[in-house]
């Protein structure tokens, strides 16, 4: 009985694989999900990884879109992972752009991916660490941030991919290279459960 405790407390006290994990939410006028994630998004919930969405919404400031409508998109987004068992615990919102025709949104700003302030907000409320924590996207932005953050970095071909792969080859010569956002978060979750660099699929 005693050594089944203390089974128990070991288990209990086990790290999760990363602290938080940040994920680009993607094309707002294609709310799909990408095929494989949920599962393996789920696979991170449950063992403690806090989930976030960054993005990166320029339209807001160019006048092209209301709050409304990215707050929309947004919880639609959330709604879908929610009802496969995937909490997000936020989603960030960079509305700005240097060249925006709203006054109030047009500035540079160190919340606009490949900026980490948004990020780094996140980190800070729960007390989780950048280098405990990843990030994954289709753009160098999403990379970038990730460099700066030294968090884990993953690029996915889909989406901006293959264009902007170059780019991460360069800046992020250790990202994880990986073909859809499924395959990276195999690639993630096998290199926090062995220590190893990752394979490149892609």
């Amino acid at each position: 009985m005693r050594a089944r405790h203390k089974r128990a407390r070991r288990k209990t006290a086990r790290r999760p694989p990363f602290d938080a994990l940040f994920l680009d939410r993607g094309d707002p006028k294609d709310i799909r999900l990408v095929p494989g994630a949920a599962a393996r998004l789920r696979v991170f919930a449950r063992a403690g990884t806090a989930l976030y969405i960054v993005t990166n919404q320029s339209g807001l400031a160019r006048g092209f879109l209301t709050r409304e409508q990215v707050d929309a998109v947004n919880a639609e987004v959330v709604r879908r992972y929610a009802a496969r068992g995937v909490p997000f615990a936020g989603v960030l919102v960079c509305p700005h752009h240097p060249e925006g025709a709203v006054a109030s949104l047009r500035r540079r700003c160190r919340c606009r991916k490949p900026g980490i302030l948004l990020h780094e907000r996140a980190l800070r409320a729960r007390g989780l660490s950048a280098r405990r924590s990843a990030v994954v996207g289709d753009k160098w932005d999403d990379v970038g941030a990730g460099v700066a953050l030294g968090a884990a970095t993953a690029h996915v071909l889909t989406g901006h991919g293959r264009r902007e792969r170059s780019l991460v080859l360069v800046g992020a010569p250790d990202a994880i290279l990986a073909t859809t956002l499924a395959d990276a978060l195999d690639q993630l979750l096998s290199r926090a459960l062995t220590g190893r660099p990752p394979r490149r699929s892609a």
